[in-house]
């Protein structure tokens, strides 16, 4: 049904592409920092092998589990991969999740919402997707503002769901955009996330 070796793709600023373990050290730059981990599920890095483990175990693997394989932001200007991007899984009825994270030296640049519009179109137009959902923790606004600026609309709130890396938990903004939405999103040229 879905395609899932996810091809290398460029944005105006980005090559996306499948990561590999000469990607660990840039990732444990990003996953070592408290502040850019504090809304992700995942314990935060202690060591590069830590993120080498996590490329092997987690990124590696992927197709073979039934994932489309997870895509490296890797700025075209210095080849230094910034963060990922990805689809976090996929349910029997074609709607996969999207999530995303990036070293915090490269927030607020847009970077994040450049690599999801893309990551989008690979979903829609190559994998076979007829529905992609987000989600945040209700208080982590960087993120509600690159979900809103790809077009997402809002569905709901799930109470008490969200995990802190404090281990409490905070209520999550579920968004959802289908197929025929991203299509108007072409049609309209929104497809940037400018």
């Amino acid at each position: 049904m879905f395609k899932l070796e996810m091809p290398t793709v460029e944005t105006e600023r980005l090559i996306l592409r499948n990561l590999n373990e000469g990607d660990a050290e840039d990732m444990f730059e990003y996953a070592s920092d408290a502040e850019t981990i504090y809304w992700m599920s995942f314990p935060i890095h202690r060591s590069v092998e830590d993120s080498r483990q996590t490329i092997k175990e987690f990124f590696m693997p992927r197709v073979a589990q039934g994932l489309p394989s997870g895509y490296c932001l890797v700025l075209k200007e210095n080849n230094k991969m910034i963060g990922t991007c990805d689809i976090a899984d996929i349910d029997r009825f074609g709607s996969g999740n999207i999530g995303y994270i990036i070293n915090k030296k490269y927030w607020g640049q847009g970077y994040t919402t450049e690599a999801c519009m893309k990551l989008i179109e690979v979903a829609f137009e190559y994998v076979g997707f007829r529905r992609l959902e987000t989600a945040h923790a209700i208080n982590n606004l960087r993120s509600k503002r690159v979900i809103e600026k790809c077009g997402f609309i809002f569905e709901g709130i799930k109470r008490d769901y969200y995990p802190l890396q404090d281990g409490s938990y905070q209520d999550c903004m579920i968004y959802s955009l289908l197929k025929e939405d991203y299509e108007r999103m072409k049609e309209y040229g929104k497809t940037t996330g400018k």
